[in-house]
């Protein structure tokens, strides 16, 4: 590993090209909280020991979290405190594990650490934590709803009124302006114009971007090939790249219900449910792919993901395992040993 450096924000910067999954920095990050707590226990210190053993990148990612957090510990930084010493429900606390997290993945030279998407999210205007939600009024008198880990800046100016998806998603409701300046969702594969419209954008991991349109229409358009924009109407989705604008088909009447702290689901895959639901919840949550296949339905409480666990052992055959509060895998249920005969 090479010297860390600092950035304009006076935050280290690891050198190295190696590149970290946003995942697997975030198991590490909470292994480092967790074993940095004092209180973990022998068979916590061997699971943590067989997830360093069980993969290069772990273990990479590991030694990035080592030096990135000793040097964080020698220095009077906010993220310092509160990755070390913050309640472990408070928002300071989590956003010092995004934080920390942003820092595993940046690698590489201060340059591209400063330009990466989770510095940029770290920097961006408005910036909502994981689990939380968080409603924006825009200068023309417009809203915007924050999703789980999203981020944005905000750039209206003579011309144009810019929201900038840095990462996560949005819903949009657009005012009316009076001097008729178009409206844009700017993200990393193009933009989606407003026509006068409640929309949503949310930004994959992937590269690519989901619209939905709620009321008006949206007009989107690839980064690299704008002549082929698309517009969607009220009631349908598209999938935006950065070579492409693809119309999917009918907008899930359920989407967006996170706005009001639910996850609606009818006949979802049990894998991808929880992946749905593992965006509102810091840690890794986990899927047996023997229980991939099963179908989830009905309306889930966002702001309490392990009642939600709870409830899910009741409705299907699966057992939940914590191996702590990060890291919490879905297993199918074990059937319990035969009773033993009586004595006659």
């Amino acid at each position: 590993m090479g010297l860390l450096q600092e950035d304009a924000t006076g935050l280290p910067l690891m050198q190295g090209s190696e590149r970290i999954a946003p995942a697997v920095a975030q198991e590490a990050v909470h292994w480092w909280m967790a074993l940095k707590s004092g209180d973990t226990s022998t068979a916590q210190r061997a699971r943590w020991q067989r997830w360093r053993d069980a993969d290069p990148a772990h273990e990479a990612a590991w030694q990035r979290i080592e030096q990135v957090g000793g040097r964080l510990a020698g220095i009077p930084t906010p993220v310092a405190r509160a990755a070390l010493t913050a309640a472990p429900a408070s928002m300071q606390r989590r956003r010092s594990v995004q934080l920390l997290t942003a820092m595993v993945v940046a690698g590489g030279t201060a340059l591209v650490a400063r330009q990466s998407t989770p510095w940029r999210a770290f920097t961006a205007d408005h910036v909502s934590a994981i689990g939380e939600r968080q409603t924006l009024q825009l200068p023309d008198g417009g809203q915007a709803i924050l999703n789980t880990g999203s981020a944005i800046n905000v750039r209206f100016d003579a011309e144009r009124r810019v929201l900038q998806l840095v990462r996560g998603e949005i819903l949009v409701q657009t005012a009316q302006d009076a001097t008729h300046r178009p409206f844009y969702v700017e993200t990393q594969a193009g933009s989606a114009r407003a026509l006068g419209t409640r929309f949503t954008v949310r930004a994959r991991d992937d590269g690519s971007v989901d619209v939905g349109v709620l009321q008006g229409a949206v007009e989107m358009r690839p980064l690299d090939a704008p002549a082929l924009s698309q517009v969607l109407k009220a009631g349908f989705a598209g999938r935006l790249t950065r070579t492409q604008a693809t119309p999917t088909g009918a907008l899930d009447g359920n989407a967006s219900a996170w706005t009001d702290g639910m996850l609606v689901v009818s006949h979802m895959r049990l894998a991808d449910f929880l992946a749905e639901l593992g965006r509102y919840r810091l840690g890794r949550l986990g899927c047996d792919p023997a229980v991939a296949v099963l179908q989830v339905s009905g309306a889930y409480p966002l702001d309490d993901t392990d009642s939600v666990l709870a409830s899910l052992t009741s409705a299907l055959p699966i057992e939940v395992h914590t191996y702590t509060r990060y890291w919490v895998s879905v297993r199918p249920r074990q059937r319990h040993a035969a009773a033993a005969p009586k004595n006659s």
